[in-house]
């Protein structure tokens, strides 16, 4: 009996050690293909690489989860999430003073993908962040056409040895792929903690890269705010289509007065959305304007309110002044473009009108946004 059971014993330590008796929780993706499909979403990233930390502090639990399973698995999810488009992918591991392509850069397959994501083991070492992200920018994206995303996971610990807030290795990295590939190149990272030190290096990394997104694992916990987040690497909104000039009629009203319903039918600017308590305009948000300024140089009779809206977090009155920069950095956008200003007003209304009224992060990025009105009274 004894035998038996140490046996036994024997058989369940290494199905925890080796996974093969135990399987991940299921995961079911929020589908992003009818949006594309039905034209209100095109493709703008083309390719992508994930640099997967996998130093020895990724062995560390967060909320009594190793950090290395949460970096699995919201790999895995977001691999998961990604529609049905051509894009090239790869995956990179960094630890120690290596780092190592493990797959790519090849046309997505995603289960191959997500099996190479669970090959990764526990780490070793320190954080050779720097030198993965040299190799993504002189190997992995070298040569291959369109925009690019990197995507790193980490925890953002020991980063080379420095206790740095802005590492010399890691931002001479993203000097150098902003010099080779200029905006053809954005850069997301994941934080698979929620230490301070970690968000604001993670943070700083955005700020160098001046295109991308730095967020939280655990937001990413959500399908919807997963969906969301995919979207904002990989898609773009459709741009506006100006309406086809209505034929002339033999006995028109007055041109102003015709052209007013017409005008008002083809009104259909989509939002432009915003990071945490920020107003600056993102990149592919400045793609939207582009194409909202066309349609309103093509429509001279159109006049529009722009409205800025925040989430419910921080105060009314702060969020009121948060919504009415973020509207006037929409118009002044807008201008730039060739729009006269004073076809544009601005209004704020805080956290006052939600488009969703949950309270989670795919909530939160659905309400901080710029939104388009037709002014009737100009």
């Amino acid at each position: 009996m004894k035998r038996a059971a140490y046996v036994l014993f024997s058989l369940a330590m290494l199905c925890l050690v080796f996974s093969g008796c135990a399987s991940k929780k299921a995961y079911t993706p929020m589908d992003l293909n009818a949006e594309l499909q039905s034209g209100k979403l095109v493709q703008k990233t083309n390719n992508f690489v994930v640099l997967l930390d996998h130093s020895s502090s990724m062995n560390d639990p967060y909320k009594g989860i190793p950090r290395h399973d949460i970096a699995q698995d919201v790999t895995s999810n977001m691999v998961q999430t990604i529609p049905n488009i051509p894009v090239t992918s790869g995956l990179r591991t960094f630890w120690a003073d290596k780092t190592k392509r493990l797959y790519g850069m090849v046309p997505l397959n995603k289960d191959n993908f997500i099996s190479w994501v669970d090959t990764v083991e526990w780490g070793s070492g320190q954080t050779p962040m720097g030198g993965a992200l040299t190799a993504a920018g002189n190997e992995d994206l070298q040569g291959l056409p369109g925009k690019s995303a990197i995507i790193v996971v980490s925890d953002f610990e020991h980063i080379e040895n420095v206790d740095d807030l802005q590492p010399k290795n890691v931002m001479a990295a993203i000097n150098k792929i902003k010099a080779d590939y200029g905006d053809r190149v954005c850069i997301y990272t994941i934080h698979v903690d929620n230490d301070a030190k970690g968000n604001i290096l993670a943070q700083n990394i955005i700020k160098e890269a001046g295109c991308g997104e730095a967020v939280l694992a655990e937001s990413l916990k959500d399908p919807e705010a997963m969906k969301e987040f995919v979207k904002r690497i990989f898609l773009d909104a459709a741009p506006v289509k100006a309406a086809a000039p209505a034929p002339v009629q033999e006995q028109a009203q007055p041109a102003a007065a015709a052209a007013a319903p017409a005008v008002a039918a083809a009104f259909d600017l989509a939002n432009i959305h915003f990071d945490f308590d920020k107003s600056s305009l993102r990149p592919e948000d400045r793609n939207i304007l582009k194409g909202h300024a066309e349609w309103l140089m093509k429509n001279k009779d159109a006049n529009i309110i722009v409205e800025g809206h925040c989430d419910e977090r921080g105060t009314t009155e702060y969020n009121l002044a948060l919504g009415e920069r973020r509207a006037t950095e929409t118009k002044k956008y807008l201008v730039e473009l060739g729009v006269p200003e004073g076809r544009i007003k601005t209004i704020s209304y805080g956290e006052e009108r939600p488009l969703d009224p949950g309270h989670t992060e795919a909530a939160w990025a659905k309400n901080r946004r710029a939104q388009f009105v037709l002014n009737k009274n100009p």
